[in-house]
């Protein structure tokens, strides 16, 4: 729902409010002239009655008598205003009561479309959620997409500045990946994929970030990094699980990576400059036997 459609909604529901105050004014104000009617046929019985009581004596002076029927006849004329008044009264909650039900049953509208609206905001919500993640996730092996992980890398040179930390960027690279899909189709390419994604995703913190950039690349980001030779030890063991033996539809394919490491902030301390000091080692790294270099120990001069 647009937020224009929820404004309407919060405008209509504020008048339909104010108008069942209106209407709530209006009957207590029916309801208070229908008492006042009746106290004054009330005191009109009880001045009648008394009148009476002067009329029925035997010898009344012709003066009290002239008095009684005086007040007699004032009392009558009282009594059929006050009838007349209850008939206007009568009529008046009649409509009142006919405007109730109509307030009832536009009330019974009202909850039904605010329920209505929960749900189109609630589903709104989803799908705004939905959108996001797919917006920031890989279609194929459902890890951070690049758009993601440089969000990720925004904030972890943020708060790395902030503390004092280390931080590493790795770059990984699937060699001849493009053979696998050439000989053996893009669903055997699929699923090496998504078996180095996953054997990746084993090796790191909650709080560490493996993401696929695109194509065969991978890019792992490492917080709180103290040791450079920690994050060494970690990419050679990366290396070395990705290249075990890996079946798939009969064809048994052993996967060899490289990675290129650059640390913050020895080897950059911005997002673009580490990106492509980890791109550069890691293009070292595909013709090492280790197959893993650190940026600052590749002969490279330092981008930026």
């Amino acid at each position: 729902m647009s937020p224009l459609y929820a404004k309407e909604d919060t405008y209509e529901i504020k008048r339909f409010k104010k108008n069942v105050a209106a209407k709530r004014a209006s009957l207590r104000r029916v309801l208070k002239k229908n008492e006042k009617i009746k106290k004054t046929v009330k005191k009109a019985a009880s001045e009648l009655t008394l009148v009476n009581e002067v009329l029925k004596q035997e010898k009344v002076p012709v003066q009290i008598m002239k008095q009684a029927l005086t007040q007699n006849e004032d009392v009558e004329q009282r009594v059929k205003k006050a009838a007349d008044d209850l008939k206007l009264v009568n009529v008046e909650l009649a409509e009142e009561m006919a405007e109730r039900i109509v307030i009832e049953s536009e009330l019974a509208d009202t909850k039904t479309d605010l329920a209505e609206i929960r749900d189109d905001l609630s589903n709104a919500r989803v799908k705004t959620e939905e959108a996001q993640q797919t917006a920031l996730q890989d279609a194929l092996t459902g890890l951070p997409n690049r758009v993601s992980f440089e969000q990720s890398l925004d904030h972890g040179l943020i708060q790395a500045k902030r503390h004092g930390w280390g931080l590493a960027v790795l770059f990984i690279d699937i060699d001849k990946f493009k053979r696998i899909n050439d000989s053996y189709g893009h669903d055997a390419g699929d699923q090496v994929l998504l078996m180095v994604a996953n054997r990746l995703k084993s090796f790191v913190r909650d709080q560490d970030i493996v993401s696929r950039r695109g194509g065969d690349e991978f890019v792992c980001l490492l917080l709180e990094v103290k040791q450079e030779a920690d994050v060494n030890h970690l990419a050679q063991k990366m290396i070395n699980h990705i290249a075990e033996a890996y079946e798939f539809n009969g064809h048994v394919f052993s996967i060899v990576a490289s990675i290129g490491i650059a640390i913050y902030p020895a080897d950059g301390e911005t997002a673009d400059i580490l990106f492509k000091n980890a791109d550069t080692a890691m293009y070292k790294a595909n013709g090492t036997k280790k197959r893993v270099v650190l940026f600052r120990e590749s002969g490279e001069r330092k981008a930026g």
